[in-house]
């Protein structure tokens, strides 16, 4: 089995290289998909999007899921305030009880793109040393100029192994999920068309594990979204 460990439902986009065969997957998403200020029906509406779109695209895939954030009640962009040896072994449990072998866990790595993500990424690495697996990383948008607001699309800092993929098959189904997951138009606005000119054009690379530290500048910090100190001062802790 597969294991996938997300902060929202919607990052399966970045890693569907990994996702399109008949190996069984699990899917865990650690945020219930939306800000600590939104409203409960902002929330309905976008845990029934996503609980639609996994119905629709992901289970026939042979997939599970396991809607983490929102049975804690984690909202979207805190993640890393909740990451704790506590809630790292209650993973690593629920992820036991499957009763099979684990073969690879699938995360989004720490690049400074989203903090969700990075927070994602530390979970997912003691987990991997809890559970004995390989943990593969996957890229989102980092930053791509150091002093403007830039970034580049599933393009790593530092890639890793490259994976062989159907185009036509990934293409189809990252426009279905996009399509599906109508609450994030605004954000697949501007990630759609560089997702959709790598999936048919490039080689896809998994990323090589940075350290967790300083990035200089990081994506979120450069629109807004919270200051990587703070974020680091969770992320850095000891935790397992």
């Amino acid at each position: 089995m597969k294991i996938f460990v997300f902060a929202h439902q919607d990052d399966e986009i970045f890693a569907l290289p990994y996702i399109v065969n008949s190996e069984r997957k699990l899917f865990i998403y650690l945020t219930n998909g939306v800000s600590v200020n939104a409203s409960e029906e902002e929330l309905r509406i976008r845990s029934l999007e996503a609980k639609e779109v996994f119905e629709s695209y992901m289970k026939g895939l042979n997939s599970k899921v396991i809607w983490w954030g929102l049975e804690h009640s984690i909202p979207e962009g805190e993640l890393y305030k909740f990451v704790s040896q506590e809630s790292i072994l209650q993973i690593a449990k629920v992820i036991r009880e499957q009763d099979t072998t684990i073969l690879q866990l699938i995360t989004t790595t720490f690049e400074g793109a989203h903090q969700d993500h990075d927070a994602s990424a530390v979970v997912s690495r003691e987990l991997g040393k809890l559970l004995g697996v390989k943990v593969s990383e996957v890229s989102t948008y980092p930053q791509w100029f150091s002093k403007l607001y830039s970034f580049k699309v599933m393009k790593p800092h530092q890639p890793n192994e490259s994976i062989e993929f159907s185009r036509s098959k990934i293409l189809s189904l990252a426009l279905n999920l996009i399509r599906g997951y109508r609450t994030q138009r605004l954000t697949w606005l501007g990630l759609a068309l560089a997702l959709f000119i790598n999936y048919a054009f490039r080689t896809y690379y998994s990323a090589l594990p940075m350290q967790v530290s300083h990035i200089s500048r990081c994506f979120y910090e450069t629109r807004g979204r919270s200051q990587q100190r703070d974020v680091l001062r969770y992320l850095s802790a000891p935790i397992v």
